[in-house]
This record gives structure tokens, C-alpha cells and sequence, in this order.
């Protein structure tokens, strides 16, 4: 893939990885693997909820619905423009490590970031 490599960067005491590529090709990449992580977060909060849900107030399996405003792809975006290298042409190279650090920092606390939803009232949430 063009302009989209991992170059491992490893010494005996800091081995780190690192990405260089489009935005584009980070979100395409990169972004289903952070999501996951951002999902383990949010199904220990959806525990503490009991499973109810913010809207209707229902018993039901939860979703985790970013705020407006604050879709996960916006908070990528956000945090990508420190690691910008090119620009014209969209270039990044990122700390895979940091950058996950950051990510995850940056749905803190967890409530302003998200709306626990059913799966019903997060459809309407979203077409709202």
C-alpha cells in the first residue's frame, strides 16, 4: 500500500512500534484495532449500568454510543494532527504505543464521551 509501512523500532530496553502512512490508511489499518480496545473500556461501564438503558430506561443489551460531537473518528483526527509529518499529502508517523495511550486518555471520563444505549434508542440517537 502506498506511503503505509510498520517499521519496528526495538533496543533491548524500549522496543516500540511505529507507523507511517496516510490518515486515511490509519483509520483503515489502525482504527478497528483501537476501537476494540475502546470497547473493553466501555463494557465494564455497561456492567456498572446494570444494563439499563441512558434513554428509555429498559432492561437490555447496551451500546456504547460516542456523544455527537465526539465521534471516535473525530477524536482520531484530533489526536493525529501532533503526529503530522507531510501535510499536502495527509503523512503521519506515529508511536503505535503512545498513541493508544492517548486514545484511551482521551475518552475520559468515560460518561462525557459516551451514551449507553439500547440498541433501539441508539438507531434514533444517531438519526437525530
Amino acid at each position: 500500500v502506498r506511503d503505509y509501512w510498520l517499521n519496528m523500532i526495538s533496543s533491548k530496553d524500549n522496543p516500540e512500534a511505529e507507523i507511517i502512512c496516510t490518515i486515511n490508511d490509519f483509520h483503515k489499518f489502525i482504527g478497528p484495532r483501537i476501537r476494540n480496545q475502546i470497547q473493553a473500556i466501555t463494557k465494564k461501564r455497561k456492567k456498572e449500568l446494570n444494563h439499563i438503558c441512558d434513554e428509555c430506561k429498559q432492561n437490555k443489551e447496551l451500546e456504547a454510543a460516542h456523544i455527537k460531537g465526539n465521534s471516535r473518528k473525530d477524536i482520531i483526527n484530533n489526536l493525529l494532527i501532533n503526529f503530522m509529518i507531510d501535510r499536502e499529502r495527509q503523512l503521519i508517523r506515529v508511536n503505535l504505543k503512545e498513541f493508544e495511550r492517548l486514545f484511551i486518555e482521551s475518552h475520559k471520563p468515560i460518561d462525557k464521551y459516551f451514551r449507553f444505549l439500547c440498541s433501539e434508542c441508539h438507531v434514533k440517537y444517531d438519526k437525530d
